[in-house]
């Protein structure tokens, strides 16, 4: 290597070096020019992720603490301690079980609790039971006629009352409404088939 060489390569070293000390210097300034915004933002970062992870850990023990109080409600319904654990940290299984117990005691009162409650499933199985157990007509009718969960069985359950009241045409009419693709028709034709005959 030739000295016009060296003197190349040591103004291509200092020329980067130069370089590197300008973008340091710039950053400095930047960073002095928006330090309080830079600090704020990490801090809000941090504490937006520990509210977060805390939010987690608490939603984590509360699930917890519901399945522990439904598991001893279970092996024993008279704990009223668990009870309230469970109605306190898991409304949602809180209403599972009224409506696990409401059915098991036939118990009209709970099962009008979960009718009412903001479960849109569990309320549209309580009010089917609700006019099951009443048997009444008029509100297996109206639960049938709208998008319900449980609208063929209710078909059927309005078909056998009207067959038991010896209404046997009205009873085939609504059998003849459950469709083709319901689960329920294979029923529907036992109950035509086995049920009263038509005079």
């Amino acid at each position: 290597m030739g000295t016009k060489e060296n003197i190349e390569y040591i103004k291509n070293e200092l020329n980067s070096e130069e370089k590197l000390l300008e973008s340091v210097i710039r950053a400095e300034k930047f960073f002095k020019r928006y330090k309080k915004p830079i600090v704020v933002g990490v801090g809000v970062a941090i504490a937006a992720l520990l509210v977060y992870f805390g939010y987690e850990w608490k939603k984590e023990h509360d699930i917890q603490k519901a399945n522990l109080a439904y598991t001893r409600l279970l092996k024993n319904p008279q704990d009223k301690a668990a009870l309230k654990e469970l109605q306190s940290s898991s409304n949602r299984l809180y209403t599972l079980y009224l409506y696990q117990r409401a059915l098991v005691g036939k118990d009209m009162k709970r099962l009008q609790e979960v009718a009412n409650s903001h479960d849109p499933i569990l309320s549209d199985l309580a009010n089917y039971h609700i006019a099951v157990l009443k048997k009444d007509q008029n509100s297996l009718e109206r639960y049938a006629s709208n998008q319900s969960l449980l609208k063929e069985m209710a078909l059927l359950e309005e078909a056998y009352l009207l067959m038991s009241k010896n209404k046997v045409k009205m009873a085939r009419s609504k059998l003849d409404a459950i469709p083709a693709n319901s689960e329920a028709l294979i029923y529907a034709k036992m109950l035509k088939h086995y049920g009263v005959k038509e005079q």
